[in-house]
């Protein structure tokens, strides 16, 4: 019988230590790496609250305070100021404000945590910064934590303070810009407001002038309070007359003044009546047009003090900062290393890949009876 050849003896060397080589060398390799290469990590947390003005009702003890006090939840701002601490722009300033790349390029760190490159591009730091910083948001209390590791205490501190101090920026701008565009809107509307009014005034003195009218409205009320006033003196003429004519004679020289006055207030009451009927028609439109102005005017008055309140208001308001960023936690400085936590890893790691070889054991031998 010939003897197995070097390769034949290394694959039944490996089939009968495979179990050794999947699960117990990698394990032991990464407990040796963990707990003997591996440079702890420090890990310093902070928390905070972002919330707007005027307040609702509901929520925990400490969205009640902060309810009580005038404000309410941010949830759209805190999920941007989240996501703001994990973006190009965050990494950016802290490079201008810090060492990021020497923080992250400690002597003390181990090769496989530390930062790789002495020059890295943007997309590396900040794929590299993702895996050492987050920053998570709690919808039931409205707290956003905070959480750097870095090789040093201090490291991690500095590093979550200027953090907080970048969200507050960013706050601050939001700030800034929600005041500018109120009272942009405000200033706009008073604008138009004030053209609108300024527009109704041009029409009602177009009016005058075409019309020659300062109020159609006032003339035809005087005009039959001037009929009305001459009809009461007829009346009261043809009353004298008629009691006049009760003692005395027809020929009566004292009836002849009486007889006069009576048929001058009838003549003068005639010519009244026919100089308003024969301009009945156009006094009427005079007035419904002259009308018609007058309400666009008073609806122009009215939005302009509607708008110019609203420009008090706006200007009120961009006195006061409408979005708040309220630290609960400040930034702690750590005095152990929690990371990088060798003893549950290689826990994890130990029976992750027990599982693993169970599996394609059981995958292996099941295709081999089948293949049998």
């Amino acid at each position: 019988m010939p003897r197995p050849g070097p390769l034949s003896r290394l694959r039944q060397r490996v089939r009968r230590n495979a179990y050794l080589l999947t699960v117990l060398l990698p394990t032991l390799l990464a407990a040796l790496y963990l707990h003997g290469v591996a440079a702890p990590q420090y890990e310093s947390e902070a928390r905070f609250i972002v919330r707007g003005r005027s307040g609702g009702g509901g929520g925990g003890a400490l969205e009640q305070m902060a309810q009580s006090a005038g404000f309410k939840p941010a949830s759209e701002d805190a999920m941007g100021v989240r996501d703001y601490l994990r973006s190009h722009d965050a990494v950016a300033a802290l490079r201008e404000r810090m060492s990021l790349v020497e923080i992250f390029r400690r002597p003390e760190a181990d090769p496989l945590a530390r930062l790789w490159w002495p020059q890295p591009s943007a997309e590396r730091l900040l794929d590299y910064f993702r895996r050492m910083a987050g920053a998570e948001y709690d919808t039931t209390s409205g707290i956003t934590t905070l959480r750097v590791r870095s090789f040093r205490p201090e490291d991690s501190r500095q590093l979550a303070e200027q953090l907080l101090g970048l969200s507050e920026q960013l706050v601050n701008q939001l700030n800034q810009r929600l005041q500018e565009d109120s009272l942009r809107v405000a200033r706009d509307e008073v604008a138009r407001a004030e053209q609108r009014l300024a527009a109704a005034q041009l029409a009602i003195a177009g009016f005058r002038e075409r019309e020659r009218a300062v109020d159609p409205t006032r003339s035809a009320a005087l005009a039959l309070e001037n009929i009305g006033r001459l009809e009461g003196a007829l009346a009261q003429a043809r009353a004298e007359l008629a009691e006049a004519l009760r003692f005395a004679r027809e020929d009566n020289p004292r009836l002849v003044p009486l007889r006069n006055r009576v048929a001058a207030l009838d003549a003068q009451v005639a010519e009244e009546r026919r100089r308003l009927g024969s301009r009945e028609a156009r006094v009427s439109q005079q007035v419904g047009e002259y009308e018609r102005l007058e309400v666009e005017r008073e609806l122009a008055r009215s939005q302009l003090a509607s708008a110019t309140a609203s420009l008090e208001r706006a200007r009120g308001d961009a006195t006061r900062q409408q979005i708040f960023l309220l630290r609960v936690v400040e930034p702690n400085l750590a005095e152990y290393a929690r990371y990088p936590k060798a003893t549950l890893t290689v826990l994890y790691l130990f029976v992750g890949l027990s599982v693993g070889y169970g599996l394609a054991w059981l995958l292996i031998a099941g295709m081999r009876e089948h293949a049998s």
